[in-house]
């Protein structure tokens, strides 16, 4: 059943679960996935389930995460301090994969597993749900214009979004792909294509994911909160993969603070 009072709310409310993290150098501007660096929780290991991907439902290395007894779930707080300025996301991890060839420059299929049906309607037709590239290995000098055709959430077919690569990413450079106009949502991946190598050696993988929240780190090493208003108070569904995305205003290696509180109820 809903929570819908501020009693409801209160009762159900969590133990609070934190990240820390202390992040490579980033670039201004770029989002940085602190996932495969250590600190609370320990670092990710980069995924290995191949072009189709693995749906999630648990990932070492993800924030904690515990569905309710009974009930549902919703994002109550967010708090964050850095000690760099930015913008702080907490988001849902449904899907990576793993495989890409970064040295050609023909169609590789992806033919994506289907996501968990964890979308912000709760369903696997993909409403909200974005993809991104994440590095794993450092990027080569190239600078490919990477192309993803896909089924948005109306399972319409052949849609196709793109991202530019930047040279010599590093691990954990995260790049949002620009969908096509109106789209709302990925609903699942047929193909990418680069334009051109990536340099050699280097891999990132694709990952879906919705965003939960976002908190702006205006000051340096100054704490900021969201209450249950500033969220939104978003549902989140079973088996949720807690990770985050940080967009840097400089190039300073970023050490995260973060915590969140769920209602259950």
């Amino acid at each position: 059943m809903a929570i819908t009072t501020l009693d409801g709310v209160l009762a159900g409310m969590q133990p609070p679960q934190t990240s820390m993290k202390v992040g490579a150098a980033t670039t201004a501007g770029r989002w940085y996935s602190p996932f495969y660096v250590a600190g609370l929780p320990g670092a990710a290991v980069a995924p290995t389930p191949g072009l189709s991907g693995a749906a999630l439902t648990s990932y070492a290395g993800q924030i904690p995460w515990t569905n309710p007894v009974t009930g549902n779930s919703y994002l109550a707080r967010l708090s964050a301090a850095c000690n760099a300025t930015g913008r702080l996301r907490i988001c849902d991890r449904l899907w990576h994969n793993s495989g890409i060839t970064t040295t050609i420059a023909t169609t590789q299929t992806i033919s994506s597993a289907a996501w968990p049906a964890r979308d912000s309607n709760g369903s696997t037709n993909g409403e909200d749900i974005f993809i991104g590239t994440e590095i794993t290995t450092a990027m080569g000098t190239g600078t490919p214009i990477i192309t993803m055709t896909y089924t948005n959430p109306g399972n319409a077919g052949t849609k196709t979004g793109t991202v530019t690569f930047a040279a010599s990413q590093g691990i954990g450079s995260f790049l949002e792909f620009a969908l096509a106009a109106g789209d709302t949502g990925v609903r699942s991946i047929q193909s990418i294509i680069q334009s051109a190598t990536g340099g050699t050696g280097g891999a990132y993988s694709l990952v879906a994911y919705r965003v939960l929240a976002e908190i702006d780190i205006p000051t340096g090493n100054v704490g900021t909160v969201l209450d249950m208003f500033g969220t939104g108070f978003p549902r989140l569904y079973d088996n949720t993969v807690p990770f985050l995305l940080f967009l840097p205003t400089s190039t300073t290696a970023p050490s995260i603070t973060a915590g969140y509180t769920i209602a259950q109820g």
